[in-house]
């Protein structure tokens, strides 16, 4: 069994309902890029004790990385970061927010992540409708790359 990731000092989800409207959860037949049915605005997951098992799981990279400031918080900057896979790092934009991901702070932070990874690793930007593959230096579409 996989150890459970810990999360860095002083850091949790509080307002943040971000990965809600961002990730589908199969449990609840809910689509990527909607609003999940049971979160309510300020208050968070109404479900929160018996959430399905994908809520569960998830850990969201903001929680994780302790040099994630506040402006990375997905609340904030409307992109959840996490990891998909031992080889991939998403960073899926919240769809009222198109181009979160484009702002300075996030793509100095998406160029560094590419930066610290080593071979063979990615970083992935999701756009509802749109996938790139971020580069040490630029972006790349994902039907180009």
């Amino acid at each position: 069994m996989a150890a459970v990731p810990s999360m860095a000092p002083g850091k949790t989800c509080g307002s943040c309902t971000a990965c809600c409207t961002v990730l589908g959860i199969p449990e609840l037949k809910k689509r990527a890029w909607e609003r999940c049915p049971h979160v309510e605005l300020g208050t968070g997951c109404t479900i929160y004790d018996e959430r399905p098992s994908s809520c569960r799981k998830f850990i969201c990279g903001w929680l994780l990385d302790p040099d994630m400031g506040p402006d990375l918080k997905p609340e904030n900057c409307h992109v959840v970061f996490f990891q998909i896979n031992e080889q991939h790092i998403l960073a899926c934009c919240d769809a009222d927010y198109p181009d979160a991901w484009r702002k300075p702070n996030v793509v100095e932070f998406l160029h560094r992540l590419t930066r610290s990874l080593g071979p063979g690793r990615k970083v992935i930007v999701k756009e509802k409708g749109q996938t790139w593959f971020v580069t040490e230096d630029g972006f790349v579409p994902a039907d180009k790359g």
